[in-house]
């Protein structure tokens, strides 16, 4: 079969555009000022996995780790991105159905079509960017500056959500150490696009926040697609942006599934999530980035397998 091993480029891509879809998640429930701080931490031990990682392999057992968190997180996943839809229709539809839709894509991309998958997101991910754009330019001039630096949820929630949104860049290390550098990639070498998206989810959480007051955000299931909504005077809008981030939420998923390698095992992977899915089993944000940071420490502490 041929090798679906994706480009540099690629797996940067799908790190920006899948991580924006932790980060809308996180906007207005999350301090954007503590995510400052944990976008500069995640950078630095981003570069220093790299580093690590170059030219060598992870521990299988770290690799079987990987795969089973990466269920658990595309279930989470899916279960926000369902329940996102389902309450912009207006809470009509079945969640479960919604849940099966989600996931044919993936089962599509992860049966042998990962790298036609990801030539898509490359192309698509300009939507995203110029949704990010319009949002960032209407609603930076209209951000109430006097809520934007009100405290917003608890710190650890707040540290949670940063260290979530940042793991993103956890599952291309897997296989970063099988891309070859690219020619002339300037200020693309290195982790510096997993910092672009740890800023940019806190400049999204500093507009959801400054648009809607935390007191009207921590009561609201989406803030960030409500505040869109707010810059359109309409539910159109707000409804409009959260069709487009699907790109985000499946690129992340996507993504995610390809901690199972190159052949069948993302299918099996987004199977497997689904069906955690429909369990309705969720953790906190707080769990979720835990298990992020173990990984992190495993892949930095665990004994590497030679060049290959």
């Amino acid at each position: 079969m041929k090798s679906e091993t994706l480009s540099a480029r690629q797996l940067r891509v799908a790190v920006i555009t899948g991580g924006l879809s932790t980060g809308a998640a996180a906007a207005g429930r999350a301090d954007w000022r503590w995510l400052l701080p944990v976008a500069a931490v995640g950078t630095l031990a981003g570069w220093l996995l790299l580093r690590r990682l170059e030219g060598k392999t992870l521990h299988p057992v770290v690799n079987t780790l990987y795969c089973a968190w990466s269920v658990v997180l595309m279930a989470d996943v899916l279960r926000r991105t369902a329940q996102r839809i389902q309450g912009a229709a207006g809470g009509r539809g079945n969640a479960a159905w919604l849940l099966a839709l989600l996931v044919l894509p993936l089962i599509w991309m992860g049966w042998g079509k990962a790298a036609a998958f990801f030539r898509a997101v490359e192309i698509f991910w300009l939507a995203t960017v110029v949704t990010v754009a319009a949002i960032l330019l209407l609603g930076i001039p209209r951000v109430d500056w006097r809520w934007a630096v009100e405290p917003v949820g608890s710190w650890q929630e707040s540290l949670g959500a940063g260290a979530l949104i940042m793991s993103t860049g956890l599952f291309a290390l897997p296989h970063l150490y099988k891309v070859k550098p690219e020619v002339n990639e300037g200020i693309w070498r290195g982790p510096v696009w997993l910092g672009m998206l740890g800023v940019l989810s806190a400049v999204l959480g500093l507009v959801a926040q400054g648009l809607l007051s935390p007191g009207v955000a921590a009561k609201l299931d989406g803030p960030f697609f409500a505040a869109a909504g707010l810059l359109g005077d309409s539910a159109r809008l707000e409804g409009l942006v959260s069709a487009l981030w699907l790109l985000p939420d499946l690129t992340l998923a996507g993504l995610l599934s390809r901690a199972w390698g190159e052949r069948r095992g993302p299918a099996v992977a987004s199977a497997a999530a689904l069906g955690l899915a429909f369990t309705g089993l969720s953790l906190p944000v707080q769990g979720l980035a835990l298990g992020g940071v173990a990984l992190a420490v495993l892949s930095a502490v665990a004994p590497l397998r030679g060049n290959k």
